[in-house]
């Protein structure tokens, strides 16, 4: 009879055999399994990696709490005290402590920011917009009387949550009715100034993924009503489109703005360069006029238009053409391509959403409106 392994001795062996340093013949091979993911963390032993988890650092922010750690990563308590060496003597943790965690969700890190208040605005108000609690954004401004006014600037740490996988997916085959996914921002990014003289405050950094490609993340930097609006005009294009590629995002501004050579404007985190969408089969990298696919482009200038918030979007008059004879074809009105689109009157003219720009021949720059309520924002 086989004696009994003890537990030390059987947790050694399933690790050597899972990182493939131990080989068991015969009936001993046939008879090992290898622990699963819940297994595993119930014992302390290295699982089978999972393709759905990974390995993260998280930096603890003040009055963070473990169990409140946990629950943002998708884990248990227990087992960030058995991932971390020091917790097993106590599980006291501090501002600035970084952690290693197995997580399960990947939320955005937390941001320590400066919010400035806003007429209207209240304590418990402010922590639920950046999903914090009500006591520990009072704990984070002992200084600052609890009848603040417009114009007070608060210590917020900021709190995202993970998206859902639905939020996270392609809105390939959506039709005009389907759901669209949830547009998370973080709140606070402001823009001071004009687009051409002024500088970003709490920039917010627009990260890659299904609908957008950023391709410099220093230089994708924007307000928080910029970054809300084109995500949600992009998603209702997709939506209506059928488009399944993200479009690419080139300059917004940099993290606290300011001058962004060669541009003379993307200062303040409200303009945004935007590549118009491709043909099927097109080089991604051409700047033909007959490898953009204008009919989709028409339908984003739409969406962008119709969230009410964007000033200008500028794009070469010849190329405007283009989008004039694609907005006909779909069956806009005169009077709303005429609002639309500066073309066909003179390129110089004040007229349409659409204005006229130098080098803007494949992609559009558009230029959000100032936030509501925001009155450090200017425009020219």
């Amino acid at each position: 009879m086989t004696p009994p392994t003890s537990q030390p001795v059987r947790a050694t062996l399933i690790g050597l055999l899972t990182l493939g340093l131990l080989v068991l013949p015969g009936r001993a091979m046939a008879a090992y399994r290898a622990p699963s993911g819940a297994e595993a963390e119930a014992s302390g032993a290295a699982a089978t990696p999972d393709p759905a988890r990974k390995w993260i650092t998280h930096k603890v922010v003040p009055r963070e709490r473990l169990d409140e750690i946990a629950d943002r990563y998708g884990v248990t308590k227990d087992a960030i005290i058995r991932w971390n060496a020091k917790l097993k003597k106590s599980s006291y943790i501090y501002a600035g402590q970084t952690l290693r965690i197995y997580a399960k969700k990947f939320p955005p890190p937390r941001e320590k920011i400066t919010y400035v208040v806003q007429r209207g605005d209240t304590w418990n108000a402010i922590a639920k917009r950046h999903n914090v609690e009500p006591n520990d954004l009072r704990n984070w401004n002992r200084k600052v009387p609890r009848g603040f006014k417009a114009g007070t600037k608060l210590i917020v740490y900021t709190n995202p949550v993970a998206k859902s996988p639905a939020a996270l997916g392609s809105a390939e085959g959506l039709g005009e009715e389907a759901e669209l996914p949830e547009i998370d921002v973080r709140r606070g990014g402001l823009a001071v100034g004009k687009p051409n003289r002024g500088w970003l405050l709490n920039g917010v950094q627009l990260e890659s993924g299904d609908m957008l490609s950023v391709r410099d993340p220093d230089k994708a930097w924007g307000t928080t009503h910029t970054l809300e609006n084109l995500q949600t005009a992009v998603a209702k294009f997709r939506a209506k489109s059928g488009h399944d590629e993200p479009l690419q995002v080139g300059a917004i501004s940099k993290k606290k703005g300011g001058k962004f050579r060669p541009h003379s404007s993307h200062q303040s985190g409200r303009d945004v360069d935007l590549r118009m969408p491709k043909r099927k089969g097109a080089d991604p990298k051409s700047s033909a006029v007959s490898d953009i696919d204008w009919d989709k482009t028409w339908v984003l200038i739409e969406e962008l238009i119709a969230t009410g918030e964007v000033e200008y979007i500028f794009l070469d008059w010849q190329r405007q053409k283009r989008l004039y004879t694609a907005a006909r074809k779909a069956g806009a009105s005169k009077s709303v391509v005429e609002k639309a689109i500066q073309y066909p009157r003179a390129k110089k003219t004040n007229n349409g959403v659409v204005r006229h720009a130098e080098g803007h021949n494949v992609h559009i720059h558009i230029r959000f409106k100032c936030a509501p309520g925001n009155g450090r924002c200017e425009s020219y």
